[in-house]
């Protein structure tokens, strides 16, 4: 919420008449938040929501059905090749009981590549000898899980489980007898949590294996508990649990996408190509000022009667909320897809930007990927100067959990705040640059899969277009270009069907459906008709009769069209 409420001061601007929320309440912001399927994230998106536009409730946030295919995991079966393939470099690698104190000593382990980022590079010095850091935190969380116990064993002496506080050692965090876990968690339950931990990390009877994917895990709950439950009395611990789980998860994550640049490109493309083609999409419409996905707008009829200046002012705002992993693989593609080839030899980002995302250790809680349009009027319209654009990245809430074990954490705010945004493209981006690049990232990150669709489809088309008179096919590859949807009308008993009503980008019809109304309007009471009138009749049921299978053929393509090629 509070992150909502100072983007709405930092991103758009602060007029008298009320700014953002101005513009809002008098249907000139055409605003549209998408999320994952995740609960987690619905609840994020919806809690910027109402600190962006000071709301109660919230009814802006979609999850639609193409929502899980463009800001979840892809269940691509190639990506999650490539991707397990590196985990597995990883497991491999990050074991080695090797001591790293220069560069040369990771590229010669394998530890990390000629190009790897300098934040990755500080953590592998930081880390020293992976499998010692690595037992040091089995070990740790041995401890953890032993004192949870006796602290859960105390409840037996008359205090209940919410109850129960040890002493921290004169740390500074003494226990209260009479604090809470957080959210009404038991220690039984935070005792098992940590429990599930220890053992799922290390394995002695699996060849002597530490599992990293549980490092993530590990690092997630200690920086939790270190937050909410700082009342225990185990801060001492906790922090020394941090330290080390943290750099070892700045090791393994970030390589978990690629552990080199071409790794890293075609992980990338292919993980966030439906993504980058919705982005590209909406850059277009708010550089054509298309209206095409606007579902409320203003009546300029009544312009008089309004107090507003600018009836012609809008400002459009499309905001995604997903998991770290599209995070990753979308700044990857920022950073490196398109290398070296002729869109992409300026680049994108500015030398500073470059050396901000290789500084970054982690992509913390609430970590933004920014993309603004500026639009300069004075500039000609096929000018690619008019629209300007700018890149900002911040890392999220970066904010230590070190200084929270004492029992005053409630009054510190600081742990809510997110790292400032900041610019990391270069000067002077235009939007067709950047589209132009989204291009070449979305072309690279096609599979063979998507080529057999495709296809398939092709096929398909070129079947019915075969298949019917010559007309069918000529208006067949018009609905194909212009993708447009069909709106029929159920005819009355023995009139023929209205022509159909198309408007791009419309949900398809329902075929099945369509065809039962068809059918119901080709049946006409029998009458008594003269030779000539029974022939005219004929022919215009003939004319009715290809009409309407024209159209089922056209409803069918423009499916087909939509589903795999848009």
């Amino acid at each position: 919420i509070n992150l909502g409420q100072r983007l709405r001061h930092d991103l758009y601007p602060d007029a008298p008449g009320g700014g953002i929320l101005r513009l809002h309440s008098t249907f000139r912001h055409d605003l549209k938040i998408k999320t994952s399927d995740e609960g987690r994230v619905m609840k994020t998106g919806a809690a910027f929501a109402k600190g962006l536009l000071e709301l109660e409730l919230v009814s802006l946030v979609h999850k639609e059905k193409d929502s899980p295919l463009m800001l979840d995991p892809s269940g691509n079966k190639k990506v999650q090749k490539e991707t397990s393939l590196c985990k597995e470099k990883i497991n491999v690698n990050l074991q080695k009981d090797v001591r790293i104190q220069f560069d040369e000593d990771m590229e010669r382990e394998g530890l990390a590549s000629s190009d790897a980022s300098l934040a990755l590079r500080r953590a592998l010095i930081k880390v020293a000898n992976p499998r010692k850091t690595l037992f040091a935190i089995r070990d740790i969380t041995g401890k953890l899980v032993e004192e949870l116990e006796k602290m859960r064993d105390a409840t037996k002496g008359g205090l209940t489980e919410e109850q129960v506080g040890i002493d921290d050692n004169g740390d500074g965090g003494a226990a209260s007898t009479g604090a809470k876990l957080y959210r009404g968690e038991t220690l039984t339950e935070m005792t098992e949590r940590w429990r599930f931990l220890h053992h799922r990390l290390y394995d002695e009877e699996a060849n002597d294996f530490f599992d990293l994917s549980r490092i993530p895990d590990v690092h997630d709950n200690v920086r939790f508990d270190m937050l909410h439950n700082p009342h225990l009395g185990l801060s001492t611990l906790l922090q020394d649990l941090y330290e080390r789980a943290k750099v070892m998860a700045d090791c393994v994550v970030p390589q978990e996408y690629g552990t080199t640049i071409q790794e890293k490109m075609s992980i990338s493309s292919k993980m966030c190509r439906a993504l980058l083609e919705k982005i590209k999409y909406d850059m277009t419409i708010a550089r054509t000022d298309d209206q095409v996905d606007m579902r409320y707008m203003i009546n300029t009829d009544y312009s008089a009667d309004l107090p507003i200046n600018t009836m012609g002012r809008r400002i459009r705002t499309r905001l995604y909320f997903t998991s770290e992993s599209h995070l990753h693989t979308l700044l990857n593609v920022l950073w490196f897809s398109g290398s070296g080839t002729e869109t992409s030899a300026a680049g994108l980002l500015s030398e500073r930007g470059m050396k901000l995302l290789s500084e970054t250790p982690e992509l913390c809680f609430l970590t933004q990927i920014v993309l603004r349009i500026f639009e300069d009027p004075k500039k000609d319209l096929e000018d690619p100067g008019r629209f300007r654009t700018e890149l900002l990245f911040s890392p999220g809430a970066t904010a230590t959990p070190l200084h929270m074990g004492e029992l005053d954490r409630n009054s510190d705010s600081s742990r809510f705040d997110t790292t400032k945004l900041q610019v990391i493209s270069r000067d002077n981006l235009t939007c067709k640059d950047l589209e132009d690049f989204f291009l070449d990232a979305i072309a690279a990150g096609k599979t063979d899969l998507d080529e057999d669709i495709r296809s398939t489809a092709m096929s398909t088309i070129e079947f019915m277009k075969q298949a019917k008179p010559a007309k069918i096919s000529g208006i067949l590859n018009q609905t194909i270009v212009t993708q447009a949807k069909a709106e029929t009308e159920t005819p009355t008993k023995g009139s023929p069907s209205k022509d159909s009503k198309t408007r791009e980008g419309s949900d398809p019809i329902d075929t099945n459906q369509t065809m039962n109304s068809e059918m119901e309007g080709q049946k006409s009471p029998e009458t008594e008709t003269s030779p000539t009138e029974s022939v005219d009749k004929t022919r215009d049921g003939e004319e009715n009769e290809d009409k309407k299978e024209l159209e089922r053929v056209n409803r069918l393509a423009r499916r087909i069209t939509r589903k795999y090629f848009w």
